[in-house]
């Protein structure tokens, strides 16, 4: 694999992977049906931003339950 000159360990190259090609297919889709390339990056920085406050929301709810357990 081309990321093993990277010297990236197998779980690293995995993820970049997928996003590269996650990315490219987005790319072609864009193109095939002509929406423009600044939409789907607006769409693709809305759903960051979506995962990024549910992740966030996660872990403060998991530090007040660990506050209340002790």
């Amino acid at each position: 694999m081309i990321f093993s000159f990277l010297k990236l360990r197998k779980k690293t190259a995995a993820a970049l992977s997928g996003i590269l090609i996650g990315a490219g297919s987005l790319w072609g889709l864009s193109l095939w049906q002509d929406i423009p390339l600044i939409a789907l990056a607006h769409e693709l920085g809305a759903v960051a931003l979506l995962l990024l406050i549910i992740v966030s929301v996660a872990a403060f709810i998991g530090l007040i339950l660990s506050r209340f357990r002790r």
